[in-house]
């Protein structure tokens, strides 16, 4: 049986829109392949961090491509299937592709229709290009180029506990490359310390202070990423997503609670608000000029740009909710400006602080409720992980056990 293989990613400048067909093979791979769609998502975001630079961006996409192109046409598997062994396989088929994927020439992945200007895969284009009358073989060079590329994709899956194993990683250690690009990690090495995580928090308060027309913003964006440590992709604008001030919900228990509506899985959750969420919340929409709570079903962006968009479909646009590059940046500049101060007084704090990102905010957040002695399930549940071994006790706990249960942190 012949096996076709489609362009699935776009260009750079595509990336905010997508293209109808794409989009259109996605929803349908979803319907059988679990987290088809989000794994896509996924990858558009970790294209998205890489397209300023043109030639990564198109390295990667090739890899992407192809890794995709083969779970889902050849072995119907989920990226979170892919493992050393599963990944092994998919070296062995790029090593020996079937000819129908083979051409003599490089083709671009799309063409645009003459009638109306449609963008649309190109016939022509393969994804080995072989250019002699010589069978089809990869140089080892090629080989680890396309693993390193992997490792990269596959450690953003583990930052966004997409993945729990980096199956890239291990091959290529096995290969004796030395890769420094790819570094592994422990969950306690991706958390903020205690002086780390105070002096953060202090800079957060001195900023939201100091320029309130700023950084109020960023005081809740910082409280509500340690307290109920959400992903950065629940809480910034996604494709078909957009989480507003009415994503926060009087619970009928009485409790405030964050509504996720659809992240890893698919699946949605409600996550309690401590108290002192909720007055960074307040005092945030008081600068606003809104009531001190969300009204149901406010539509209003849950953390407002203060310039319009640039690009994308938002272009031009002020009143709209962050995207996570934009999220990503906020966290990055309070960082570097946390590891300034630092500098003299606790110079290897700072220079930990400097390499941490958005997430480690998470696992921050996580470690600290864990270590005030919140129960492990409920921590489990309000982050939303997948673990199977914890799937019935997920089931068991209600909003109102969460909220009871939820030791208090104070920022």
């Amino acid at each position: 049986m012949s096996i076709i293989f489609m362009p699935l990613f776009p260009h750079a400048e595509q990336l905010d829109v997508g293209v109808a067909y794409i989009n259109q093979q996605v929803m349908d791979f979803d319907l059988s392949i679990k987290d088809a769609a989000y794994s896509y998502e996924l990858a558009i975001e970790y294209l998205s961090e890489n397209r300023f630079n043109a030639n990564n961006f198109k390295s990667i996409r090739s890899e992407l491509n192809l890794l995709f192109n083969w779970a889902w046409r050849v072995k119907q598997l989920s990226i979170a299937q892919i493992d050393r062994v599963q990944l092994r396989k998919f070296v062995d088929f790029c090593n020996q592709p079937p000819s129908e994927l083979i051409t003599h020439a490089s083709y671009p992945f799309f063409i645009a229709r003459k009638q109306d200007g449609a963008i649309e895969p190109n016939p022509k284009w393969r994804p080995f290009v072989l250019r002699d009358a010589a069978s089809y073989v990869r140089k080892t060079s090629t080989l680890k180029a396309q693993l390193s590329l992997l490792s990269g994709f596959f450690l953003f899956l583990s930052d966004m506990e997409y993945c729990d194993k980096n199956p890239a990683a291990v091959l290529l250690r096995r290969l004796n490359v030395n890769n420094t690009h790819v570094i592994e990690s422990s969950d306690d090495e991706k958390a903020l310390s205690e002086l780390q995580w105070r002096s953060v928090w202090q800079q957060v308060n001195h900023l939201a202070d100091s320029q309130p027309e700023k950084h109020q913003r960023t005081r809740l964006l910082f409280a509500m990423l340690y307290l109920l440590y959400p992903r950065v992709s629940e809480i910034a604008a996604r494709p078909g997503y957009t989480p507003m001030m009415s994503s926060f919900i009087r619970h009928r228990s009485g409790h405030w609670v964050f509504k996720i509506p659809r992240s890893k899985g698919g699946k949605s959750r409600m996550i309690p608000c401590p108290d002192e969420l909720i007055r960074c919340l307040s005092q945030y929409r008081r600068y606003l000029g809104l009531s001190d709570l969300p009204l149901p079903n406010e539509q209003v962006p849950l953390f407002v740009r203060h310039k319009a968009g640039t690009h994308g479909r938002e272009a031009g646009i002020l009143n709209a909710q962050l995207g996570i590059e934009s999220i990503r940046s906020i966290v990055r500049t309070v960082f570097d400006s946390t590891a300034d101060f630092l500098e003299k007084t606790a110079p290897q704090e700072a220079y930990e602080l400097r390499d941490f990102s958005v997430h480690s905010l998470r696992h921050t957040g996580i470690t600290t409720s864990i270590a005030a002695g919140t129960p492990l399930q409920v921590v489990m549940k309000n982050a939303g992980h997948a673990d199977l071994s914890t799937l019935s006790i997920y089931i068991s706990t209600d909003i109102q056990q969460q909220a009871e249960a939820t030791v208090p942190r104070i920022l």
